[in-house]
């Protein structure tokens, strides 16, 4: 909207037109002739020089009647503020029709005559300034939407209040909602952004003050991107430069704009309502050490803030204050106007938390990965047409869809590559449209400088399509700042130093470019940058104002729609989407499967080679080995499945779905093992003589792996790391084979041996898998002679049974309902533990 070289013609002739006074031409020119003496004066000092007002006096002399008035009319519009550097004492009686006299009289008295906004707005606080910013806004606005003289002045008008341009452009844009009708380009070159003087100006702090340019060439219209660091987008595709063909979408900032058939104008479509999040002076404290001081700062939907700070500054700390991880001690997290912890509650979807590890399972293709999470994240009622809409959606949205079919890998397993997995790790966090908050954790670590730049253009699109996005970052280059809105600086002890755009901030700080801001910080203690933070006007601006703003904006500008509670599926569906998936991943890492598929042959071969004889010895091993196979499986599940479990019971992924699907395949795959290993026992050593029935023996061998599967998923839930796990797997074992009486018999042990023989899995089993036949093999006093016996004898050397001949022990139902206490005991212990870290 270029201004024309005389800016008081064009409403010159409008308001005397509305006046019915419009006069001849000539008289027009004399009149603009004094118009243009009065602008001379309007823009020098609250006082006219002797010759303005000489030149005012003769030129009212001179006219009569009509001419007089229309006179007075050009003085009016000569004179008003939008024509005006400052706001003097003179121009604020003009206020009195939105204060109030009472309040116009109040601040006549306190203002000084020629004194400037900036002035002004030192003794005044941010909401005085604001109202008066609107009234500025009001008068400039009487006669429709200001040209670019206006514009550039209101933006000058509100940086010298100490206001955020996000204040002034919501005014704007309350007042001149965006017209659907179509604007006719004019000229062979047109500026597009938010700067006045740019010939489509679009009032919104997330389009670049110069975003890009339509030129006119043979064929139609080109798009060329400026080079701000804002990504200018055709049909949804980030451009340097490329045709706009009629109806084509070009995306700047929230704003569409359409190429209209004729080719001669465009249309624009108003952005959507913004959602708001706003934190007021969070704090946080363990003890006496400070991890959060009073933090403030309120943000909008297309926005990204780049988080920075050494470490112990509270960036992990205030992310999870704000997701309600590890709430804040005092102060609030609102969003939309409500408390965002119980928005939460209802719907976890809109947040999306992506850590900088890649926590992906890195066994499933990409697709299969989405598809996953999209059953356990989209709403109850979806079903498979859903999913794979969600799943095409966002693999199109990362442009990753050549991908779908790939392995994901990880460093140590070939698959995609670096930034695809990063993609991937986002990707979970999109699959749900209501997803409008993103924390990123280092995202672009470990990636080569090409990948790191792709993924935050990706970021910033993620932004411009109506999110909030968090990006906490060591990375200060020009090329990621220059994609970022705001930079919060955070010092040891959760301390703000600084929240505003990232090239304010290097001259708050002294510095020439932002990546030079962690150099300084080692300059002042945390309390004194905080202090001189909170006592500066850029908190004022980039802080109070927002917050003014944000909680007062007008209609139209602020979502308000309530958020609905979201149904997830229930627990039997996440047990079932679980269950598939954790199968899929065990079934392709062959490497460990071929593993668990070798150990019941090879054990099977080393007791056929150690025992020439089914002796107790020999049903002694193949209970320790069914004990053995059911432990080893589990002690690391839990542990390398923590940090997916941990991103999913945000999503509403409960305890028990959880843990059952690793009970339901760990269970069936110790069940295999151990009846593979029985039943290879009993056909080698002709248990079938001996009185083994086949079903009891590998029944029997099943209850003993899942036992051992559930103790070692209680180990997997107890230890935060896999070494101490996999160590503590002799500390478990050892005692149990001392206190089960293969060793020393019952009747030998010590009081307390024997009580502590009674809390022995191993013990019952045993007993239990003895009891299984009915004749067991023992040596004879002739060399390589064996003969068989009852199995009580064997009872009785062990001390499970007593010296009468009615005495067998225990009985059979007895011993495998120990087994079975065992392992309910064990898995009740296991859901509990996951349930305190789930909660803690």
């Amino acid at each position: 909207m270029a201004g024309t070289r005389d800016p008081l013609a064009r409403p010159l002739r409008e308001r005397l037109a509305a006046l019915g006074t419009l006069p001849a031409p000539e008289a027009l020119d004399e009149l603009g002739e004094l118009a243009r003496h009065l602008l001379h004066w309007g823009m020098g000092d609250a006082t006219p020089r002797p010759q303005d007002r000489a030149i005012l006096v003769d030129a009212l002399q001179r006219l009569t009647g009509a001419r007089r008035s229309q006179a007075r009319a050009a003085i009016e519009l000569a004179t008003e503020p939008e024509h005006r550097p400052v706001t003097d004492l003179h121009e604020l009686d003009s206020f009195a029709s939105r204060f109030g006299l009472a309040a116009a009289h109040r601040l006549r008295e306190e203002a000084t005559p020629g004194a400037a906004l900036v002035d002004w707005a030192r003794s005044h606080d941010v909401d005085q300034a604001a109202d008066l910013l609107e009234c500025l806004v009001d008068i400039a606005s009487r006669r429709g939407h200001p040209e670019t003289a206006g514009l550039r002045r209101l933006v000058e008008a509100a940086g010298e209040l100490g206001l955020d341009e996000l204040l002034l452009f919501d005014m704007l844009r309350a007042r001149f909602p965006v017209d659907a009708a179509p604007i006719e380009l004019e000229g062979d070159r047109l500026s597009v952004g938010r700067d006045p003087s740019c010939a489509l100006f679009l009032a919104d702090p997330r389009v670049a003050a110069h975003h890009c340019d339509l030129v006119r060439t043979a064929d139609g219209w080109r798009v060329v991107d400026a080079g701000s660091g804002r990504p200018t987008l055709v049909n949804g595709q980030p451009v340097e430069a490329a045709p706009l063909l009629v109806g084509a979408s070009l995306g700047v900032g929230p704003y569409t704009l359409r190429l209209q058939p004729d080719g001669r104008s465009v249309t624009i479509a108003a952005p959507a309502a913004r959602q708001v999040l706003s934190c007021h002076n969070l704090e946080r404290r363990i003890g006496r050490v400070v991890l959060l001081d009073d933090v403030s700062f309120s943000v909008v939907s297309g926005e990204v803030i780049a988080v920075v700070g050494p470490s112990g500054a509270g960036k992990t700390t205030l992310l999870n204050a704000i997701t309600g991880i590890a709430a804040a001690d005092r102060g609030t997290v609102t969003f939309d106007g409500q408390d965002f912890h119980a928005v939460l509650e209802r719907d976890r979807s809109l947040v999306g938390t992506v850590p900088q590890d890649d926590i992906v399972h890195p066994e499933l293709r990409v697709g299969e990965s989405l598809r996953y999470s999209a059953e356990l994240r989209l709403p109850a009622d979806a079903r498979r047409p859903d999913w794979e809409a969600a799943v095409d959606r966002v693999l199109d949205e990362l442009d990753i869809a050549h991908i779908r079919d790939s392995r994901i890998g990880d460093t140590v397993r070939r698959g995609i590559s670096g930034g695809q997995r990063k993609r991937v790790n986002l990707g979970q966090e999109l699959l749900t449209r209501s997803t409008s908050i993103l924390f990123l954790d280092e995202p672009t670590s470990g990636l080569d400088p090409r990948s790191a730049q792709e993924i935050v253009r990706l970021v910033r699109q993620l932004a411009d399509r109506g999110r909030i996005v968090f990006l906490v970052t060591h990375d200060l280059t020009p090329q990621v700042m220059g994609l970022v809105d705001h930079l919060m600086v955070l010092v040891p002890g959760g301390r703000l130093a600084w929240f505003g755009p990232p090239a304010d901030a290097a001259r708050y700080f002294g510095v020439s470019t932002p990546d030079a801001i962690f150099h300084r910080l080692d300059e002042r203690s945390p309390e004194v940058w905080a202090q001189a933070w909170r006592d500066s006007p850029e908190c004022r601006r980039r802080v109070h104002s927002r917050q003014r703003c944000l909680a007062t904006a007008p209609d139209g500008a602020r979502s308000s729609v309530a958020i609905a509670s979201t149904r997830r599926r229930g627990p039997l569906g996440q047990l079932g989407t679980l269950i598939r998936r954790y199968a899929r991943v065990k079934t392709r890492d062959r490497t460990g499967l071929w593993v668990l598929g070798a150990q019941p042959p090879f054990l099977a071969a080393v007791m056929a080679t150690v025992f020439p004889a089914p002796t107790s010895e020999m049903i002694f091993m193949l209970t320790l080995s069914c004990l053995w196979f059911g432990m080893s499986a589990a002690v690391r599940e839990l542990i390398s499945d923590r940090a997916v479990w941990r991103r999913e019971r945000m999503v509403g992924v409960g305890v028990l779905p959880y843990v059952g699907s690793r009970i339901a395949v760990l269970g069936l795959l110790s069940i295999v093992q151990c009846a593979a290993l029985s039943l290879a026992t009993w056909a080698w050593f002709d248990l079938d003589g001996y009185g083994f029935d086949p079903a009891h023996l590998a029944g029997t061998s099943a209850l003993v792996g899942v036992c051992g599967m559930a103790l070692g998923l209680w180990v997997s839930a107890t230890f935060s790391s896999s070494e101490a796990a996999v160590g503590s797997l002799p500390l478990l074992l050892i005692p149990q084979i001392s206190f089960s009486a293969l060793l020393v018999n019952l009747r030998d042990m010590r009081p307390l041996s024997r009580a502590l023989s009674w809390a022995d899995p191993l013990r019952y089993a045993f007993e239990a898998m003895l009891k299984v036949g009915d004749r067991i093999a023992r040596p004879t006093y002739v060399p390589g002679k064996w003969e068989s016996r009852s199995f009580t004898s064997a009872l009785y050397d062990y001390g499970y049974k007593g010296a009468g001949a009615d005495d067998l022990g225990l009985e059979p139902p007895v011993l495998v309902g120990a087994l079975g206490a065992f392992t309910v005991a064990f898995l009740v212990a296991t859901v509990v533990i996951v349930w305190r870290r789930r909660e803690s």
